[in-house]
């Protein structure tokens, strides 16, 4: 295998080249990606309230008025390392499904190049699923990760508190006639508009309150724009998804609805990246300043002391003896929220 292909620059510049699907959360609300040149992120809320603006008398002095605060923070982002061995024997001897059985040196070589690239796909699609669970986290205003072993952090946005809130009537409430979905929606969007001035753009399900969304629309008559690949009342699974995992539902009082069911393991559990029981109201619009930030990526015997601004870093390495050749992929991100009123989760389903 050439080894220009295996310095640090050309494995970065693959890494970056990768893209994997699995990102309907940072798709929709964090494509604003920023790698930075610093080890900490200044990190600046805005917000502002809905004060009119002062009356004078006739030819008197203006009055001095408060501009938008914003509140700064500084904060190291996530951090993450991970490598895999690629063992001499099984790059060069090592056969896999649809390989001749005597394969020339020409294939051989190239056999051995996949099989890199192989893993560097599965490296590059585990970081695509942390960053979107990073994304998931910062909708619920604070982003924990908590491994005895390895790293233990917790990072707060400061959204309103009247942000996190149950229904006043549960969407598998009994009473079919007492759920008031109409009623959710126009809660959100005013918690949204008087915290920050925007209107909320999409609406986002878990699976039981995707479940229970459909029930109640088919139960009570109620109309879903737009509705082209859905079963009106179930969850059609024949209907093809977006390749980043979200199943557009429709719209509704405005909003686009969409189910969310992807799950990831995090520290060996099967955790879904929007709450089963939860309807998350987001506003997909640039005014929300919504970024998904990267630190500067450190590795000494590498950048020689520098620190690098890029979202992934690679760089492979040869122990001799056993031979093996290792191949680390490094990444720091962090999602910032800046107008975290922006958002509103909604707890819609009981248990």
């Amino acid at each position: 295998m050439p080894m220009t292909a295996l310095t640090w620059a050309s494995l970065t510049r693959t890494v970056n080249d990768i893209k994997s699907p699995n990102n309907f959360i940072n798709r929709l609300l964090f494509s604003n990606r920023e790698a930075v040149t610093t080890e900490l992120i200044e990190i600046g809320i805005f917000s502002g309230g809905r004060e009119i603006a002062p009356f004078v008398k006739k030819n008197g002095e203006a009055l001095m008025v408060g501009g938008v605060s914003e509140k700064f923070q500084e904060v190291s982002p996530t951090n993450i390392r991970i490598k895999r061995p690629f063992h001499a024997s099984d790059l060069a001897y090592g056969r896999r499904p649809g390989t001749t059985i005597f394969p020339t040196s020409g294939q051989q070589s190239s056999a051995i190049q996949a099989a890199v690239a192989r893993d560097m796909t599965f490296m590059a699609d585990k970081l695509t699923n942390t960053e979107e669970y990073l994304a998931c986290m910062a909708l619920q205003d604070t982003v924990t990760y908590s491994d005895a072993d390895n790293e233990t952090f917790s990072i707060t946005y400061p959204r309103p508190a009247g942000h996190d809130i149950t229904a006043a009537a549960l969407w598998d409430a009994a009473i079919v006639a007492d759920r008031q979905m109409e009623a959710d929606f126009r809660l959100a969007k005013k918690l949204i508009s008087d915290d920050v001035g925007l209107q909320p753009t999409d609406v986002i399900l878990g699976e039981e309150a995707a479940t229970e969304f459909l029930d109640t629309i088919k139960q009570l008559g109620h109309v879903l724009l737009n509705a082209n690949n859905v079963n009106v009342g179930a969850i059609n699974f024949a209907a093809n998804f977006q390749d980043s995992g979200g199943m557009y539902l429709g719209d509704f009082c405005g909003l686009r609805v969409w189910y969310y069911p992807r799950t990831v393991s995090v520290l060996g559990s099967s955790t879904p990246l929007i709450r089963d029981k939860y309807a998350e109201f987001v506003t997909a619009s640039p005014a929300a300043e919504n970024v998904m930030y990267f630190g500067a990526i450190a590795d000494n015997p590498t950048l020689r002391g520098q620190l690098l601004a890029v979202e992934r870093f690679s760089k492979s390495w040869e122990v001799p003896d056993p031979p093996v050749r290792y191949n680390l992929v490094a990444s720091r991100p962090l999602p910032v929220p800046r107008r975290p009123g922006s958002t509103v989760s909604m707890k819609v389903v009981s248990g």
